[in-house]
């Protein structure tokens, strides 16, 4: 009467035996993912950034310089810029910045421009108190055929300095110079497109009335 006990439990063991396996597993899986999320750059987002345009400045350029230094702050700055993104560099420009280019039209440079902010490459620092001065070389990427795509290395660098002041715990960018002479380039691009359209329609509206009835 025994045997045909044993015979009936031999499923159940193998089911349990199955269901230990299937939970070491998971237990497996969550134990090598939960501790990937550290902030850094990871093979995915590596990957994507190799797609960009050679002047975007990727976040292996920022990690690669001290946390907490001007240097890596101009490049959050620039990146943020780059990205279109503009309340990222609202948060990253000095309040005297912000109020002497004006928070709205930063902000539209930004979401009209920001793309198209050339390249940078961090060269060197001095740093005096809350004040800082970050030498860059700033990049051009010039093909050699019109219509080619940009080389991936650059074709020209232009030395530059920018301004950074510390407020609080963060370094900001300090250099309204800078962008004064972009935000004015962007406007009387603005103002020869709307002269544009006005004459063109003048040009319709006297059209329309000297056309025969």
């Amino acid at each position: 009467m025994s045997e045909p006990q044993r015979q009936s439990r031999t499923p159940w063991y193998i089911a349990g035996a199955a269901l230990v396996v299937v939970a070491a597993v998971v237990i497996i899986a969550l134990v090598s993912g939960g501790g990937s999320d550290d902030g850094g750059s990871t093979p995915s987002s590596v990957a994507s950034e190799d797609s960009f345009p050679p002047h975007v400045v990727r976040t292996s350029e920022i990690e690669a310089q001290d946390a907490g230094s001007p240097q890596r702050a101009l490049l959050e700055w620039w990146q943020s810029f780059q990205f279109g993104d503009a309340r990222g560099v609202l948060d990253r420009t000095s309040e005297t910045t912000v109020s002497a280019l004006g928070r709205a039209q930063l902000t539209e440079l930004v979401n009209t421009r920001g793309q198209g902010l050339q390249g940078v490459e961090v060269l060197g620092a001095t740093v005096e108190g809350d004040a800082a001065s970050v030498r860059v070389g700033l990049l051009t990427f010039q093909p050699e055929k019109q219509g080619e795509p940009p080389p991936k290395t650059p074709t020209a660098s232009k030395p530059a300095t920018f301004a950074m002041r510390k407020e609080g715990d963060e370094w900001h960018f300090s250099e309204p110079s800078y962008l004064r002479p972009i935000i004015k380039n962007l406007r009387s691009r603005q103002q020869r497109k709307q002269q544009g359209g006005q004459q063109q329609n003048q040009q319709q509206q006297t059209n329309t009335e000297t056309a025969p009835e």
